[in-house]
C-alpha cells in the first residue's frame, strides 16, 4: 500500500510539472506573438541608406553593407563597438582624438547599427571576425591594431587569433568570459521579444546625450533590427563559447585589456581571467569608470592606449 500511494504521488507530481511547462510555454508563446506584431509596426524602414546626421559611408563586404566611419591617416586602428551599439559609441568619445595620428575606423557590426540584416546569417563572433577582416579588405588595409568595447573586445580577440596576420596589437575594453544576468532573460523566447518591443531602442542610456537616443531611433525603425538582435544574443549565448576560447587561445600579438573599476555589467575578475588566458597580455583598471571606459574616462583611456599603441615592436 505505501509503494502504491508513492507510486501514485509521483505520477501527480509529474503530471503537475508537465502540466506547469505547458503553461509556461503557452504563456511565452503568446507573448512571443504579440511582441513580434508590436516589433512589426515600429520596424517600418528598409534601412538601406544613411539619415542625414549619420556620419561615413557605406563600404561592400561580400555583397552586404557595412557602415564605417574613418577619421585621419597613419597606422590603421579598428574600433568595434559593443552589443547594441554603433560608431555612435566612438564618434562621442575618442574617435577624433586617435584620428589625429591614425587612420582610424569604426563600424557596425552586422545586425546592428546601419549595417546589413540578414537572416541567413549565423550571427556569433566568427561571422564578426569575417566581417572584420572583409572590411579591412574593401577599404584597403591589410594590418591594424583592433580596439574593441563588451562584445566588440571579445570579437577583437577573436579577429586576432583567426587574422593573426592581419593584426598588430588588439585592445579588450570592458570585455571578458562571462554572461550578464539580464541577457538570460533576452535569451529566453518571448520574454527578449517583450523587452524589446516595449522600448524606442535598447540598450536604454540615460547618462548619455539626445544625440544617442535619436541614433538609435533610427536604428530601431530598420526592419529586422530587434530579431536580429536576439539571434546575435543567443548566439553568444548557446554556440560562441567554444569558438571564442579557441580563438583567444591563439593570440599571438600584444594586447591591452583595459576595464572599469565600477563596470556592473562585467566584473572586474572577468577582466583578470582573460589576462590569464591571453599569453602576451596586460591590464590597466580605470577607477573612474564603469561599463563604457573609453566613454567615462576618455582622457585615461587615451593615454594608456596611444602609451600601448605607440610602444615599440616587442624581439
Amino acid at each position: 500500500m505505501r509503494g502504491r500511494a508513492a507510486a501514485m504521488t509521483l505520477r501527480r507530481l509529474m503530471a503537475a510539472i508537465v502540466a506547469g511547462l505547458l503553461l509556461i510555454t503557452l504563456a511565452l508563446s503568446v507573448l512571443y506573438l504579440t511582441a513580434t506584431r508590436r516589433i512589426a509596426s515600429l520596424e517600418t524602414e528598409a534601412g538601406d541608406g544613411l539619415p542625414p546626421n549619420v556620419p561615413g559611408r557605406f563600404v561592400h563586404v561580400g555583397g552586404h553593407r557595412v557602415h564605417v566611419v574613418e577619421r585621419g591617416e597613419g597606422p590603421g586602428v579598428l574600433l568595434v563597438p559593443g552589443t547594441g551599439g554603433t560608431t555612435l559609441d566612438w564618434e562621442t568619445s575618442v574617435l577624433d582624438d586617435l584620428g589625429r595620428d591614425h587612420r582610424v575606423v569604426a563600424l557596425d557590426l552586422y545586425g546592428m547599427g546601419f549595417s546589413e540584416r540578414d537572416d541567413t546569417f549565423a550571427y556569433g563572433v566568427s561571422l564578426w571576425a569575417d566581417q572584420l577582416a572583409g572590411t579591412l579588405d574593401a577599404l584597403g588595409l591589410d594590418r591594424v591594431s583592433v580596439i574593441g568595447q563588451s562584445l566588440g573586445g571579445a570579437i577583437a580577440l577573436v579577429f586576432a587569433g583567426s587574422y593573426p596576420s592581419r593584426v598588430n596589437r588588439a585592445v579588450s575594453v570592458d570585455s571578458g568570459p562571462w554572461m550578464p544576468a539580464f541577457m538570460l532573460l533576452m535569451v529566453t523566447p518571448g520574454i527578449g521579444e517583450t523587452i524589446l518591443a516595449r522600448s524606442d531602442y535598447w540598450p536604454e542610456r540615460p547618462d548619455q546625450p539626445a544625440l544617442y537616443a535619436e541614433r538609435l531611433r533610427a536604428v530601431y525603425r530598420i526592419r529586422g533590427t530587434r530579431r536580429n538582435l536576439l539571434r546575435a544574443i543567443r548566439g553568444e549565448f548557446f554556440r560562441d563559447g567554444l569558438t571564442y576560447f579557441r580563438a583567444v587561445s591563439r593570440v599571438q600579438c600584444p594586447t591591452l585589456l583595459v576595464h572599469g573599476a565600477a563596470d556592473d555589467i562585467i566584473p572586474l575578475r572577468a577582466a583578470a581571467s582573460l589576462r590569464r588566458l591571453v599569453k602576451d597580455s596586460e591590464m590597466v583598471v580605470l577607477d573612474r569608470a564603469g561599463h563604457f571606459s573609453m566613454q567615462d574616462s576618455p582622457q585615461r583611456f587615451l593615454q594608456e592606449v596611444r602609451r600601448f599603441l605607440d610602444a615599440p615592436p616587442a624581439p
